[in-house]
């Protein structure tokens, strides 16, 4: 395995929260031209018997460091917090899931929802404001 030098895009643009759309794009760029993003969308294969055929073995093995290298790539290229929270996790889908769910698009959206709330729910001329007098 060698260096990647488009891996130079993830250590300089450090997941921190806000960037996640970037971020994921600048990942999947690096898996895709590592040959590791398939992690991210294929489970583990089962652990072959010891008698199993040779392509079985090479299949699992293959996940096994296709999957530790995404999982590098990524805590590597978030912040220090980031990386405490998601660094007991084993597998990089697993990571994938967590990030999306605290940065992803269904969190922007929730977001977007609540503003937009807040925005039609604005008072009517005329209505008293609570707790005044008029």
């Amino acid at each position: 395995m060698s260096f990647n030098p488009l891996s130079v895009i993830l250590s300089q643009n450090k997941l921190i929260g806000e960037n996640f759309t970037n971020w994921k794009r600048n990942l999947n760029i690096v898996l895709t031209s590592d040959k590791h993003k398939f992690v991210l969308l294929e489970a583990c294969p089962p652990e072959p018997a010891a008698n199993a055929a040779k392509a079985v073995r090479y299949a699992y093995e293959k996940w096994i460091v296709s999957n530790d290298m995404a999982r590098c790539y990524m805590l590597a290229s978030m912040s220090n917090v980031l990386q405490q929270h998601h660094q007991g996790m084993r597998t990089a889908a697993e990571i994938m899931a967590s990030i999306q769910a605290m940065f992803g698009e269904t969190s922007t959206r929730a977001q977007f929802e609540a503003v937009k709330a807040i925005m039609n729910s604005r008072m009517k001329v005329g209505t008293p404001r609570e707790g005044s007098s008029t």
